[in-house]
C-alpha cells in the first residue's frame, strides 16, 4: 500500500503540474504500485485520462514485470484503475532499450523499454497531439554485465543473455 500511496501523493501530482493536458499514462506491470497510485490520482483529477500497463507476453519474462495471466496478481494492484493491459515481448523491449541508449543517450533498463513500446502503441491510438506519459523505473546499470548494450544484432544478443536478462 505504501508503494501506491507514494506514487499517488508524489508522482501523479508532479505529472499533473508538469503536463496538465496528459491524455494517457503508461507504466510497466510489476508490483502494481506505480500504475495504481498514479492511475488513481490522474483519474480523480481527470476521469478521461487513460491508464495502461505494459505487460510481458504470456511465458515471456521481462525483468521487473509480470504477466497476470500466469496466476499471480500483486495485492497492491487495483485492476479497476487500468483501461488496458498491453502485451510486449522481451525482444521488442530490449530493442527499445537499446534505441534509447543509442539515439537519445538514455541509459534505461528493459522494463523502461517495454513501457516505451506500449506508449508508442498508445500514441497511435490517440488523436494527434495527445500527451502520453511513460514512466522510466529502471536504469541500465543492472544489465551491464549481460552484454545487453554490446554492439551487434539485438536478436543474437537477446538469445545469448536470455537467462540473465529475463528473470
Amino acid at each position: 500500500p505504501a508503494n501506491a500511496l507514494a506514487h499517488y501523493e508524489t508522482t501523479a501530482p508532479e505529472i499533473i503540474a508538469d503536463l496538465p493536458d496528459v491524455a494517457a499514462f503508461v507504466a510497466g506491470l510489476g508490483t502494481g504500485g506505480t500504475v495504481t497510485g498514479v492511475g488513481k490520482r490522474l483519474k480523480q483529477w481527470n476521469p478521461d485520462v487513460k491508464v495502461y500497463a505494459a505487460e510481458p507476453e504470456y511465458g515471456d519474462l521481462v525483468y521487473g514485470l509480470r504477466n497476470l495471466d500466469e496466476g499471480y496478481v500483486p495485492e497492491v494492484l487495483d485492476l479497476d484503475v487500468l483501461d488496458s493491459r498491453i502485451k510486449v515481448d522481451s525482444l521488442k523491449a530490449l530493442e527499445m532499450t537499446r534505441r534509447l541508449a543509442d539515439e537519445e543517450g538514455i541509459f534505461a533498463g528493459v522494463s523502461t523499454g517495454a513501457s516505451l513500446v506500449v506508449a508508442i502503441r498508445v500514441c497511435k491510438r490517440l488523436p494527434e497531439g495527445s500527451s502520453v506519459v511513460a514512466l522510466s523505473p529502471d536504469g541500465g546499470w543492472k544489465y551491464l554485465s549481460t552484454g545487453a548494450y554490446a554492439p551487434g544484432d539485438v536478436k543474437e544478443i537477446a538469445s545469448s543473455i536470455s537467462g540473465t536478462l529475463w528473470a
